[in-house]
């Protein structure tokens, strides 16, 4: 294959052109995401019954339903929230799950449990959860100088106008909204006129209802004509309601007069009763949403939108845009950064391979492949729908070194055959086919090592895949160079000097000489102290569990955050206004103290998303989410916040998470590391409030803190059946008032403007003492009766939210534990809560789903090991030169352990992803090495053979060495989640590929000379 090759270059140099040109023209059509394309299996399922307290809705709604969904298929684990008029029930599946299907299958258990519920309910909202629904960023708008107003007209030219603007542009596929003002038109009754003239508040919602009939059309033929005739029946306009006139009887003169309703009553629009609102900087605004449709690049999207919002500017001057929770920019800055560091890394190569080779030509020859093996590479990125990440480029910054390691081996092995003799011709033929096999088992025990890892469940499975794809391409391209590309520019390049001077011997560089002189003189020093050096790697070996017990064990690495969410419930019955406050409160104390200058957004109350399922909160919390310089503004934030929220407001409880992007939602690292989930022996009823708060002081006590659950108080009116009796008043008209005092009592709609506002008859606004004080209710007989008579008013503390699971209800305490402290944690907080006979208890957390990772990957690795050593075997036609391979690994493990531990790292995703990738870099050196060994050992003496294998493989093995390091070592430098992802992983390969050097260089001579020596004798 090689001789025809090399006598058609033309050939092969327009294949490889063509290929080129293929992989840049595809290049700009590869998606660029943050992480791969990974589905969230998950489905929310939304239940909104707005009349109903949080412990009815947990008993007639939500049981029962949860007990239906628990039947769907695949499903692993379930979670339920209920609060007063709204549950959300979150649906996990096993990673893998057809979510199209799931999401089919939890309508139809739906379907089928509707008819037990009461007939008034809405049919819970069934919602997939996907990385797509995340916001890519949100545009705030506010009016220029607007203080404590917010007008209607902005909040209507926002939804009518902006929002149908940027849903025109195709990159987008949904604005979702928040922070709207909504009008209502509400009719405030003289209530003195009202009793002198014998009128109940029900008499005039039957005359607004009489008045706001829509008849529809009638269709009305005229000869060879016909006509659609449509009667004017309905309220549009404030002065419809104003000019409805009515007959009322007047008890004093004993006559009837027609009057209209402007004369007994106020009528005005206003913004509906502030259920949440959204401030952004401390300045009320509208908050858009805006999602990309599945299919656009996110920095494409950005320019587009950023040209939108210009127009935006000089259209509308008297209005301020701004973009805040910005995923462009976390995406941007990590995808750059990578790209900057394989371009540094390639860089850095070429001059080594200079400094190594001391002759220009093969740097440029090198120079060249590396080019096209990663042009190419990105041509099967296309073909195999894989996207531009920073798992994808992480493969590619550990394929250079892969990619240079055959092209300089390939190189090596030709220059060895011309020193001894050969023609150029038969040197580029035989040098190549000589190591082109060794090469080729090391790429296929690479692609071995891989292949197990993408049986690994959940997200890192979806990884490793990724990651192993994006490997196995560059290594396999990179081979396919070496074997076809190499050569022919070999020849091309040096063919001119064949024909003119021969072959000339090139000096050794200083570099080389004094590594030689360094490996001769460890060599020596093995073999003359062969006891005491296998006393050492066996010491080596012992290290590694004492380093692994200590290590901190996570899903993920540790990543800086400059972003921060804090989620406040006040935990008191208070206002949207004073919540409002104490968040401005807040807000100002921290923007005073900080020296930079901070974004900061604020979800107060029930916000107006569609599809944030994590802001639908309580009219009394509130979500502050803040953007940051740095690390340390976001820890020193944290802490200023938590110490304001504990001084001043000391019933608060307060939560704190990174802002949610792509990667938070991947691997939901809000998760508390240890969760205690407190229940009753009785199932049917969730423990009591005192006993969860003795339990919370019992933990307390013993230094376990936690927050206490969250309560509230409820208001709860009785009418006295007896007294409404005695006073011949009816039922329905006592609730007809307390509507109306409370400004709940809806009694139409006014259809204006292709827009419905609620219509509403009520009072002005009071505090709930005062307005039952003053209401008063009219008697059958005429009388006017004070309301406080009929009822009674008490109140009532019960949780604020109700808490199950797919085992049942649960009181949730969570802790935030380093992993080492969990199993003792855990052991004597479950001694203090079953101290309590009536009390169970069972454990959740991050933790014990890193353990599960950690046992499985511990598992997998063995099995790729086990193949790895099968394929070897079959290499080396032997079953103990494999092993010699396996201990490299072993050493090479207990390097990247060493390193994790002296830079204050954790086994994670990403470093167990670095000791795969080390695995497949340290056995292509053994088995080049041993290879040598193998075919010189018979020709030579043992130690002779050893000595020449090692130094036939030290300069391309320094070479790798070299070029891996320098590839990685701008990662340990960077920043951006990008840079802080890898990080675990180049210090795993960087401190596996240190000490591996160290014992290629010792370990395998010495324990090969073990093997053989005797057969010498």
């Amino acid at each position: 294959m090689v001789r025809f090759l090399l006598h058609r270059p033309i050939a092969v140099l327009i294949t490889t052109l063509a290929l080129m040109a293929l992989g840049l023209v595809t290049f700009n059509q590869i998606p660029v995401s943050l992480l791969p394309e990974i589905a969230i299996p998950e489905i929310t399922v939304q239940v909104s019954y707005p009349n109903a307290s949080a412990r009815e809705l947990q008993k007639t709604i939500v049981k029962p339903l949860r007990n239906q969904l628990q039947q769907v298929n695949h499903l692993s684990d379930l979670e339920a929230e209920t609060q007063d008029g709204l549950a959300i029930i979150k649906l996990r599946f096993d990673f893998g799950t057809n979510i199209n299907l799931a999401y089919i299958e939890t309508h139809e258990k739906i379907d089928g449990i509707m008819g037990q519920f009461p007939r008034e309910i809405e049919r819970p909202k069934v919602i997939k959860a996907g990385a797509a629904d995340i916001p890519v960023f949100n545009l705030n708008i506010s009016a220029k100088g607007q203080n404590d107003e917010f007008g209607l007209q902005l909040s209507e030219f926002c939804e009518n106008a902006i929002r149908r603007r940027i849903e025109q542009m195709k990159e987008v596929a949904l604005v979702d909204m928040t922070g709207l003002s909504k009008p209502e038109v509400i009719i405030i009754p003289d209530r003195s006129k009202l009793q002198s003239l014998g009128i109940t508040e029900q008499f005039l919602s039957q005359i607004l209802q009489k008045n706001n009939i829509d008849l529809g059309n009638l269709l009305v033929k005229d000869g060879q004509y016909q006509y659609s005739i449509r009667f004017a029946s309905t309220l549009k306009t404030q002065s419809d309601i104003e000019n409805i006139y009515f007959k009322i009887g007047d008890i004093q003169k004993g006559g009837e007069r027609v009057v209209q309703l402007k004369e007994l009553a106020k009528v005005k629009i206003q913004e509906q009763k502030l259920r949440g609102l959204y401030t952004f900087n401390g300045k009320r605004a509208v908050c858009f949403s805006i999602i990309k449709q599945s299919d656009t690049q996110l920095l494409k999207l950005k320019k587009e939108l950023n040209a939108q919002i210009e127009y935006f500017k000089k259209d509308y001057p008297q209005l301020d845009f701004a973009i805040s929770q910005d995923q462009t920019e976390l995406l941007d800055l990590s995808i750059n950064n990578l790209i900057g560091n394989i371009l540094f890394g390639g860089l850095c190569t070429f001059m080594m391979i200079f400094f190594f080779m001391n002759d220009l030509k093969t740097p440029i020859l090198i120079g060249i492949v590396i080019p096209v093996s990663l042009v190419v590479t990105f041509l099967c990125f296309y073909l195999f729908n894989i996207s531009i990440n920073i798992v994808s480029l992480a493969g590619l910054v550990l394929g250079i070194g892969e990619i240079i390691d055959s092209a300089i081996i390939v190189i090596e092995n030709i220059e060895q055959y011309r020193e001894e003799g050969h023609p150029l011709d038969e040197a580029c033929i035989e040098g190549t086919q000589e190591v082109i096999m060794p090469l080729f088992t090391s790429i296929l025990t690479n692609s071995a090592v891989f292949l197990p890892l993408i049986f690994i469940s959940g997200i890192a499975g979806a990884l490793f895949f990724d990651q192993a794809i994006a490997v196995s391409l560059s290594l396999g391209i990179s081979l396919l160079c070496s074997y076809t590309l190499i050569p022919v520019l070999y020849r091309l390049f040096y063919l001119k000097e064949e024909r003119l001077k021969g072959f000339v011997p090139k000096k050794v560089t200083l570099l080389m000489r004094f590594s030689e002189r360094a490996y001769d003189s460890l060599l020596n020093l093995v073999f003359r102290q062969k006891a005491l050096m296998l006393i050492f790697f066996i010491l080596l070996i012992v290290i590694t569990f004492p380093i692994f017990k200590r290590l901190d064990k996570r899903g993920m690495p540790i990543i800086s955050r400059t972003e921060l969410e804090t989620k406040i419930d006040w935990n008191e019955p208070i206002t949207i206004e004073e919540n409002n406050n104490r968040i401005n409160d807040i807000i100002n104390q921290i923007k005073s103290e900080s020296s930079n200058s901070l974004l900061i957004s604020a979800f107060v109350g029930q916000q107006q998303f569609l599809l944030n399922r994590e802001l639908q909160q309580n009219f009394n919390e509130s979500l502050l989410s803040i953007k940051l310089k740095s690390q340390k503004d976001y820890e020193q934030i944290k802490n200023r916040i938590a110490d304001i929220t504990k001084n001043k407001y000391p019933n608060a409880i307060t939560s704190f998470s990174a802002a949610k992007n792509v990667f938070e939602a991947l691997f939901n690292t809000s998760e508390a590391p240890l969760q205690a989930r407190v229940t009753s022996n009785n199932k049917a009823e969730v423990p009591d409030i005192q006993t969860i708060k003795q339990v919370y002081f019992q933990l307390s006590q013993h230094g376990f803190s936690s927050s206490l659950p969250a309560q509230q108080s409820r208001v709860y009116i009785q009418i006295l059946t007896e007294k409404i009796l005695y006073y011949d008043v009816d039922y329905e008209r006592i609730v007809e008032v307390l509507k109306t005092i409370f400004n709940e009592n809806n009694v139409g709609s006014l259809k204006a403007e292709q827009k419905y506002i609620p219509i509403l008859l009520g009072g002005n606004s009071q505090e709930i003492d005062a307005l039952i004080q003053s209401a008063t209710v009219l008697s059958n007989k005429g009388q006017v009766l004070p309301i406080k008579a009929l009822i009674s008013v008490s109140n009532q503390k019960d949780y604020k939210s109700f808490f199950s699971g797919k085992n049942g209800d649960y009181i949730p305490f969570n802790f935030d534990l380093s992993s080492e402290n969990v199993p003792n944690a855990q052991r004597e907080i479950q001694s203090l809560i079953m101290r309590n006979p009536d009390l169970n208890v069972n454990f959740t957390g991050e933790y014990f789903r890193n353990l599960d990772f950690i046992k499985e990957l511990g598992v997998i690795i063995l099995v790729a090991i086990a193949l790895l050593y099968f394929i070897l075997t079959a290499q080396f036609e032997s079953l103990a030169q494999p092993l010699i391979v396996m201990l490299t690994i072993a050493f090479g493990l207990t390097g990247a352990m060493l390193f994790l531990f002296l830079f204050s790292n954790s086994i994670n995703i990403m470093s167990a992803i670095g000791m795969i990738v080390l695995i497949g870099i340290l056995d292509n050196d053994s088995i080049l090495k041993i290879d040598t060994m193998n075919r010189t050992k018979d020709s030579m003496s043992l130690i002779e053979s050893i000595k020449l294998s090692g130094k036939r493989r030290l300069k391309s093995q320094l070479m790798t060495f070299l070029t891996t390091i320098l590839g990685l070592l701008p990662v340990l430098f960077s920043s951006g989640l990008g840079a802080e992802l890898q990080k675990p992983l180049a210090i795993s390969v960087i401190g596996g590929m240190c000490l591996g050097l160290f014992i290629s260089m010792s370990f395998i001579p010495l324990i090969y000379w073990f093997m053989y020596h005797k057969n010498y004798k």
